[in-house]
């Protein structure tokens, strides 16, 4: 349904200027930080506040990326729409290879709870996200320029993060502890091999590198389907191949 839909709007505005191509991502950006400000209030009115609800996971980059992207305008809004597109790719990957780590049990209750309508429907539509930002062509690849703006992205994201999930024991992007059962079990070996402190600065180490490495595929990707993309027509030309067989 996202494809039919991203393809649809290809067509009705995927020609058009870029205020215009825009305005999808807009409304996607504005309508997940309304569901963040609503999941905070939920969380601090009721307390106590839990420390899992603070938005260092990686999902929550998009509060900042998706609005800086799209909400502003010339070279910034140049500079920060390929780091927000390539990411949301990287969470594409991730539901689709890790669904059970992205949603858990949400899925089970996204009617009747909350907390799981959040959950689903927010990485939902970085998903969406995505698929709009390859069908509408958002962004003209630039490998070197895109790929040294994502690492600077990771990096900070992974320095914030990293040391903090490690600091009040809360499992930001993994960076506490892995919930694929051989890496855990290798970083519980090397713990009690050369130490914890060592062992998890290591793992931490990994995990950041395994980020990277998801930006990595997620740029092959985005490549691959912009190459794709591209050769479909858009609605300015199926217009003119109207106007061409009537007259």
């Amino acid at each position: 349904m996202m494809i039919v839909f991203a393809l649809f709007l290809r067509l009705v505005i995927g020609a058009k200027e870029t205020r215009i191509r825009n305005i999808p991502f807009v409304v996607i950006a504005a309508s997940l930080v309304f569901l963040e400000l609503i999941k905070q209030y939920r969380d601090f009115v009721p307390g106590p506040y839990g420390l899992y609800s603070i938005p260092l996971h990686f999902s929550s980059v998009f509060l900042l990326l998706f609005p800086l992207a799209h909400f502003t305008s010339g070279a910034f809004s140049r500079t920060m729409r390929p780091i927000a597109g390539i990411a949301s790719g990287m969470t594409t990957i991730g539901m689709l290879f890790f669904p059970m780590t992205v949603f858990g049990d949400a899925a089970n209750g996204y009617f009747t709870d909350f907390g799981s309508f959040h959950t689903v429907t927010y990485h939902y539509a970085i998903v969406l996200y995505f698929i709009l930002f390859v069908a509408l062509e958002m962004h003209e690849p630039e490998t070197k320029k895109d790929a040294l703006r994502l690492f600077t992205m990771i990096t900070i994201y992974a320095a914030i993060a990293g040391p903090l999930a490690n600091i009040i024991e809360v499992n930001f992007m993994s960076f506490l502890f892995c919930s694929f059962p051989p890496i855990e079990a290798v970083r519980l070996a090397l713990g009690e091999a050369i130490g914890p402190f060592f062992a998890q600065s290591l793992y931490v180490l990994f995990m950041y590198l395994a980020i990277l490495s998801s930006c990595t595929l997620a740029t092959l990707l985005y490549r691959a389907l912009d190459v794709i993309v591209r050769r479909l027509p858009k609605g300015i030309r199926i217009a003119k191949r109207i106007r061409e067989t009537t007259e």
